[in-house]
């Protein structure tokens, strides 16, 4: 986005081996057994190989390793490995999920003080800390190594830290009115106090992100006062983590993009469903909406988009074909979803490049 804001068996094998056994005699059996057998070691060698080298790579590839620095001087090296996989399609739709609906407790939690009832304000505050310790299970984390030596090779730094990426984009649940209605709400009132003008028909939201840090720690903020009876310190600690724990993008240039990412996951979801009428009537709009977003876009950056209303084109041709001549399995739902959610991180990738 602009800075406006992821593969013959043996058995064939052994069986003529075996009426060759009952032929030719126990002798030359006794021999091609021990054929047999050196092959399958060999075999298994070469498999047990081919998958400590497999397992090495993958290692590789979670390991990243920069070096900072002049030859024959002071030299930095940052080595960041993943301790766990990143996140896939599934996990990110659960971390996003869960974030609206600790954002839907916090709102909830001032409702019941605004109604001058803490105990169930205080309800509110454990469900949504409960689901931010849930977000922090899921969430992928990394650690990072850090050496540096002096000129003459002696290790003069050395410091290891575990770090978790702490902005969890809101793709879905969050675009919900009835979850951003609150958080909009908190924001202007605190510009209008602070004597900001916002004219709301100029900015689009395309994309949200909120902070998990921010929002951990004004939940923890909120939690105690209220164990100390101090209801106007809770107000403002959940008033802060709306206002301060969610980042806002707004662009008007990417209106149209924003409504084909939206249109791109309603097309799975119906997918999901089974309700191919309405996944070909949101892939329709998902093309139309990126028509309307490349005309912004220069000569290059249109390829891309290009591609994409290209390949979502053939796939609704695909689709109709294939429903017609026989009901979908549940093989084909999966293929049809994953190239669909194969376009929908692609858009999503836009945002931050185009």
């Amino acid at each position: 986005m602009r800075d406006s804001h992821p593969w013959t068996t043996w058995r064939s094998l052994a069986a003529g081996l075996m009426s060759l056994v009952v032929v030719v005699g126990p002798a030359w059996g006794q021999e091609k057994s021990s054929s047999s057998n050196t092959k399958e070691k060999s075999s298994k060698e070469q498999q047990s190989s081919r998958e400590q080298q497999s397992s090495k790579d993958k290692k590789e590839s979670n390991r990243v390793t920069r070096t900072f620095g002049a030859e024959g001087g002071y030299r930095t090296e940052v080595v960041s490995e993943a301790v766990e996989p990143p996140s896939g399609y599934e996990d990110l739709r659960q971390l996003s999920l869960l974030m609206a609906d600790t954002f839907a407790h916090i709102d909830k939690a001032s409702v019941r003080l605004a109604a001058d009832e803490p105990k169930e304000a205080q309800k509110e505050v454990v469900k949504a800390r409960e689901a931010v310790q849930a977000i922090r299970r899921m969430q992928p984390k990394t650690m990072v190594r850090t050496k540096t030596l002096a000129p003459d090779g002696k290790a003069i730094f050395e410091d290891e830290i575990e770090v978790q990426d702490a902005r969890i984009p809101l793709y879905e649940g969050i675009l919900h009115a009835r979850t951003l209605a609150p958080i909009l709400a908190a924001r202007r009132n605190a510009m209008e106090i602070a004597g900001v003008q916002v004219v709301e028909s100029e900015r689009i939201v395309t994309e949200a992100i909120a902070d998990l840090e921010v929002i951990e720690a004004q939940l923890t903020r909120a939690a105690k006062a209220l164990e100390n009876n101090k209801s106007s310190d809770a107000s403002k600690a959940l008033a802060d983590s709306l206002i301060r724990g969610i980042d806002f993008r707004y662009s008007k240039e990417d209106k149209e993009l924003a409504s084909a990412r939206d249109a791109l996951w309603l097309a799975r979801r119906s997918l999901e469903e089974n309700n191919v009428t309405q996944a070909m009537v949101n892939l329709e709009t998902a093309r139309q909406r990126l028509r309307l977003y490349r005309e912004v876009l220069t000569p290059d950056q249109r390829q891309e988009v290009d591609k994409t209303l290209r390949e979502v084109e053939q796939f609704e041709a695909q689709l109709r074909q294939e429903t017609a001549s026989r009901p979908a399995n549940q093989a084909d739902r999966t293929r049809h979803t994953q190239a669909v959610t194969h376009w929908w991180d692609r858009v999503n990738g836009w945002f931050r490049r185009h």
